[in-house]
């Protein structure tokens, strides 16, 4: 039997669907500074999705770290380097100024990533900068971001789209098996990885690879190629193998 193999993929789903639209309505703003939010829970693929449109569109993507806190100058000297700068400066007004003349000269989205970890004032800084440079800003984090946004007025007074990711559904289980390991699945086992993952696309990624793992062991079932099957049976144990319960 040809072993099965898992190729890295990026699909496309509602919430990537979704996310296009916001990134559009956000263009339409084009010439004042305004903001975007990105929230729910961990493992719908909030991450992913910014990274990929990034990735293919020009854009800006910097992940915020936990270790800066209160570090305005970390911040803003990952956002230089984010946007090109190799050497940023060592104090936060002339760092503040370089980052915002490099969004003026070229202006282009910017994606921050987990900033609710920091502290609320950051978001005045976010302000301030597509104020003063008229790019837009999209902010993506778990569902407290978007609280932490309402509360600052003047945050929210500038945020035009705002994007709730929902929960995986059974239909991308499946389009996501096949494209990554050309498996053809059931709608019945397609439920079984759906219901254990509680809509984590994360949990739906290691129960595939368990499977794989676990048909290829056996020497029996689907042939790499789509043929064979793949039995409810098979996604019990592969559920169980990455350690989730199966709630079937």
């Amino acid at each position: 039997m040809k072993k099965i193999q898992i190729k890295p993929v990026f699909v496309k789903t509602k919430n990537v669907r979704n996310f296009e639209v916001l990134m559009d309505g956000l263009a339409l703003g084009e010439g004042e500074g305004r903001m975007g939010v990105v929230y729910g829970s961990a493992g719908r693929g909030k991450t992913r999705t910014a990274q990929w449109y990034a990735a293919n569109n020009g854009c800006v993507y910097l992940r915020v770290a936990t270790v800066w806190k209160r570090s305005e100058l970390e911040f803003l000297q990952d956002l230089c380097r984010a946007l090109g700068m190799l050497n940023p400066p060592k104090r936060k007004g002339p760092c503040y100024r370089e980052a915002l003349e490099r969004l003026v000269s070229e202006t282009r989205p910017v994606f921050l990533d987990e900033i609710e970890k920091l502290h609320p004032d950051f978001l005045d800084i976010v302000r301030d900068l597509t104020d003063g440079s008229a790019a837009p800003f999209v902010l993506i984090g778990e569902e407290e971001l978007k609280g932490m946004m309402e509360v600052n007025k003047r945050v929210w007074s500038r945020t035009y789209q705002a994007l709730e990711f929902e929960a995986i559904g059974a239909s991308d289980v499946m389009f996501y098996a096949m494209e990554a390991a050309g498996l053809k699945l059931s709608a019945e086992v397609a439920g079984i990885f759906h219901r254990s993952s509680d809509g984590d696309f994360r949990l739906v990624k290691r129960s595939l690879l368990s499977l794989v793992q676990f048909v290829n062991a056996q020497g029996s079932g689907p042939d790499g190629n789509g043929g064979g099957q793949i039995t409810e049976e098979m996604a019990r144990i592969a559920v169980k193998m990455g350690l989730k319960g199966d709630r079937s």
